[in-house]
């Protein structure tokens, strides 16, 4: 997948999301409140899901409905202005051990439509196969959010697309 257009939004669907076998679910920005993105990927996943375990990060299950029970939930810090903790790695990593001791093979990446490509690319690094990208993801932005790269187009291109290469980097991409 290229970084650019998945960071423009322009991901590639893969997969059929009936054949997956997990959800994972990774956040976007720090709201959560019910327009922001978290909400809208936590909508997404719940009309999306067919009893499947899910796996998210700490902000993502906090725009849960408290009534969902989720598999695994994955504490924290959000990922900081140079990923080096938290952030979508942890939450793939702690997604591929548990889809090790479970024996499932075919993950749905869960994310917002402009981070996607890059979670699919950290999927895949961390062993991923039979990877789910499903189509339709949510694509706002978060205004709010505590990551300014989240709050806007604009502020998220650069970041993703200098920031992918430092992941390269660290062998996390």
């Amino acid at each position: 997948m290229n970084i650019i257009k998945s960071a423009l939004g322009k991901y590639e669907a893969s997969g059929r999301a009936p054949d997956a076998d997990i959800i994972v679910g990774n956040s976007f920005g720090t709201s959560v409140h019910p327009e922001s993105p978290n909400a809208a990927i936590a909508r997404f996943i719940l009309a999306n899901e067919q009893g499947q375990p899910i796996v998210v990060d700490r902000t993502l299950a906090d725009a849960f409905p408290q009534s969902r029970l989720l598999d695994v939930v994955v504490d924290g810090p959000v990922s900081n202005n140079v990923g080096t903790v938290g952030g979508s790695w942890k939450v793939l990593v702690e997604a591929k051990k548990y889809m090790d001791e479970n024996k499932l093979s075919h993950p749905m990446m869960a994310a917002q439509a402009f981070h996607v490509g890059r979670v699919a690319m950290q999927a895949e690094e961390l062993g991923m196969t039979n990877i789910v990208i499903p189509e339709a993801l949510p694509r706002n932005f978060d205004p709010n959010s505590d990551q300014f790269w989240t709050r806007s187009l604009g502020a998220w291109v650069p970041r993703e697309v200098i920031g992918s290469f430092v992941l390269r980097g660290q062998r996390r991409l």
